[in-house]
């Protein structure tokens, strides 16, 4: 009797040559195509993934956000949320074949029996998955052999407590089917596989055919022992290549190797060459993430003023780091503070700050007590609740003194000029950028989060108080580089100070092991017995009767390696902060301290336009 192997494989579009919608549909032609026989091919089912989503979930989906109180728990794309999510796969495939190219190829007569065998699975798949929502399907007959596509998206049906009441879900569409977890190694998944796979050998017994076992001896291993045995088949394998050695073996190996080595050449080549790419975070902690991320991952990249680069080969890599990224999210409260401190320093008075907070879509409830509500809230809050730095009254001293401070500067900087203070560029700057910052052509950041948005929480305002300050004392910008060069030297020697008494040290400690093994009896985890010994002889002054004195040269030589570690750490941060200082002052003395804070903002505002956080070459921001 006839046999026919049998291969079900499930895939997903996240893996490696998972699934392809394109391929499948043909919308490109690969090498291994037979364009002649591309007729032949039977397409069941070609409905778009978006069409289908929507027909699947768009009533759910209404229900649900309906529910939602707060906008931003709302879901504006079923479908976009599934395929940036992390949980869900937004569809799987399956390619499933009777026989293979050896013995059922396309235009045989047990191809063509193959043809008919994946048509009557294909017309009863659906009636045996009614959770395994089709949206394509196709049966190729213009490759090796007759293969069957189907791609789909699994759902579940019944209401759940949290969430859509009809979403996707793999592992609650096959739990629906009846395809429930049994013990440790028996998922729904592997259920329902096995369940395919009984079905197609159903179709070859109505058809008078054996299923054809091409693994026997696979079926009682598990994936463990199936590996090991791999690992060792291919190890024998490439044992009889070492040993074959013919001229002919040996010219084939050799020309093998350096087609190996020039591929990965061509690779290194490649990703050495790859240009670079800006990329810009509007949030600054996702910044920070993704950045220590690339560290850990030893992925190169140069950090820039407004962001960092990193060549063009990484960015998949990048891609995933970002999916990772979990943004802190605030709570109502929190966000009204965001909103008023932003809108404060817009205003001139109280009455505007309330003017802009209703345009921003806040109800305004007047009485006793002044209260808000915003959109994304059910409550009224009063202002008072907020804390005492939001109160009517401390918001309106709050304007008061940013107009008091326009105020002064628009009176003594006249006085300034006349008088040719040397302070007066930074002065001007400091006019410049409160001035910029109230026109909403800046947005402030904060040092300490938990306090509004005052001038001396501004990190780039209190820059320039700094600068102002050192410039009162005395300082120029000659005498600020000046400084700045003076403290990089003395990082610079005390690094190299700290690399050799470290090396002395980790010298002395190794020592110490090696005495405590030869002449105290301590077994060492580093070295041998005549590897201390041999060490030992190259210290004759050392006996069993003195050698405990390593103690006390261990301890000497560690302390003073913690007072120059220490030494070091404050001259690093004193050369820190003369480098943050020289930076500010080559900026406001060269004029360009604003402008460079306005396109800063103006590239973390645009970073949310462009995709993964990269702006395309050629752009503005891409300079």
């Amino acid at each position: 009797m006839e046999q026919f192997s049998i291969s079900f494989r499930l895939g997903k579009p996240s893996a490696p040559h998972g699934a392809n919608l394109a391929h499948n549909n043909r919308e490109f032609s690969a090498s291994n195509i037979v364009q002649a026989r591309s007729d032949q091919n039977i397409f069941f089912r070609t409905e778009s993934i978006e069409a289908a989503y929507e027909d699947l979930f768009d009533e759910a989906l209404a229900a649900y956000n309906a529910k939602q109180n707060r906008p931003s728990r709302r879901i504006d794309d079923y479908y976009s949320h599934i395929l940036n999510g992390k949980r869900e796969e937004s569809f799987y495939e399956v390619i499933v074949q009777f026989g293979d190219s050896k013995n059922s190829p396309c235009g045989s007569p047990r191809g063509e029996i193959a043809k008919e065998m994946l048509i009557e699975y294909m017309e009863q798949f659906q009636q045996r998955n009614p959770n395994l929502h089709i949206f394509n399907a196709v049966l190729h007959m213009d490759e090796a052999s007759p293969h069957l596509h189907i791609d789909f998206i699994p759902f579940y049906s019944k209401e759940r407590k949290c969430g859509l009441s009809k979403g996707v879900s793999m592992k609650a569409a096959l739990i629906e089917m009846g395809f429930a977890a049994r013990g440790k190694y028996q998922s729904p998944v592997i259920g329902w596989e096995e369940s395919e796979r009984i079905a197609m050998e159903k179709i070859l017994q109505r058809r008078g055919f054996l299923r054809e076992d091409k693994q026997a001896h696979y079926d009682h291993m598990t994936v463990d022992e199936y590996k090991r045995t791999q690992d060792r088949q291919r190890m024998r394998e490439r044992l009889r290549q070492t040993y074959d050695l013919s001229d002919i073996a040996v010219t084939q190996n050799i020309k093998f190797r350096i087609a190996e080595l020039s591929a990965r050449a061509k690779v290194l080549e490649h990703e050495k060459q790859s240009p670079y790419r800006a990329f810009f975070y509007s949030d600054a902690e996702k910044q920070a993430f993704v950045q220590a991320q690339l560290t850990l991952r030893s992925i190169p990249f140069r950090e820039t003023d407004t962001g960092f680069e990193a060549q063009q080969c990484y960015i998949d890599e990048i891609r995933k780091i970002e999916k990772q990224y979990k943004a802190p999210t605030l709570n109502i409260r929190e966000q009204m503070r965001e909103d008023i401190d932003r809108f404060a320093l817009l205003s001139n008075n109280f009455d505007e700050l309330l003017e802009r907070m209703r345009k921003a879509n806040y109800e305004i409830k007047y009485g006793k007590y002044l209260a808000l509500r915003p959109q994304y809230g059910t409550n009224f809050i009063r202002l008072r609740s907020l804390g005492e730095k939001y109160t009517e009254e401390a918001l309106k001293r709050r304007m008061a003194y940013l107009s008091q401070c326009e105020q002064y500067f628009r009176t003594e900087l006249p006085k300034m000029r006349e008088r040719r203070v040397p302070n007066l560029i930074v002065m001007e700057t400091i006019a410049h950028y409160m001035q910029t910052v109230r026109d909403g052509k800046i947005r402030m950041q904060r040092m300490d989060k938990t306090k509004p948005f005052i001038w001396k929480n501004d990190p780039e305002m209190n820059a320039l108080l700094r600068l102002n300050k050192r410039i009162n004392d005395g300082a120029t910008l000659g005498s600020i580089r000046k400084d700045f060069a003076e403290k990089e030297d003395v990082v610079t020697n005390l690094r190299e100070q700290l690399a050799d008494v470290e090396k002395e040290t980790k010298t002395i400690l190794e020592l110490q092991e090696k005495l405590e093994l030869v002449f105290g009896g301590k077994p060492s985890a580093h070295f041998t017995r005549e590897q201390a010994e041999k060490t030992v002889k190259l210290y004759p002054d050392i006996t069993l009767r003195n050698w405990k004195r390593i103690y006390e040269l261990t301890e000497s030589q560690q302390k003073k390696l913690m007072e120059l570690s220490s030494k070091f750490e404050q001259a690093e941060a004193a050369f820190q902060e003369a480098a943050e200082l020289a930076g500010v002052a080559e900026r406001v003395f060269g004029t360009t301290f604003v402008q460079d804070a306005i396109d800063r903002c103006n590239t973390q505002r645009a970073a949310g336009l462009f995709p993964n956080g990269y702006f395309p070459p050629n752009s503005f921001y891409h300079r």
